[in-house]
């Protein structure tokens, strides 16, 4: 009975410690793509964010990261993807609805960009005056198409 409870334990712990590090390396693949990004290789930021996804496909951190490489790749349908999973992951993720509101503003989706907006709205209040602009330019454009 002893060697077992220990065995149990041994495992667990090794579970808990490899969950650990595969935080800490999907942390540095993102600080890793984030580099790149900057530098303007957003090929090699993207691949580098695809590994963090697949290292730990519940780091709503890691999608958020690729949903906005995927922005500057104007690659805007993928990006709404990965801001949602994101969001699926972790619904307080303020960076994943502003993500999700530029693809939206990209694709003329005013609506829905405006939505995910007033959720950023909520769970970031440090991020308010940004989004007020972009709500005051939404509420313009609406003015004058008619919306």
């Amino acid at each position: 009975m002893g060697r077992q409870l220990i065995y149990l334990l041994t495992v667990l712990l090794s579970m808990g410690f490899s969950t650990a590090i595969a935080q800490e390396s999907v942390e540095q693949l993102i600080a890793d793509a984030q580099a790149l990004s900057e530098s303007g290789n957003l090929d090699d930021a993207h691949a580098i964010l695809v590994k963090a996804v697949e290292t730990d496909p519940q780091s709503s951190h890691a999608h958020t990261r690729l949903g906005g490489v995927e922005l500057l790749q104007r690659d805007y349908k993928s990006g709404i993807k990965r801001f949602q999973q994101a969001i699926m992951l972790d619904r307080n993720n303020a960076d994943a609805f502003v993500g999700l509101a530029v693809a939206y503003l990209h694709l003329g989706r005013y609506t829905l960009a405006r939505e995910a907006l007033k959720e950023a709205e909520q769970l970031g209040p440090s991020k308010q005056q940004d989004i007020d602009k972009v709500l005051a330019w939404l509420d313009q454009r609406s003015g004058q198409s008619g919306h």
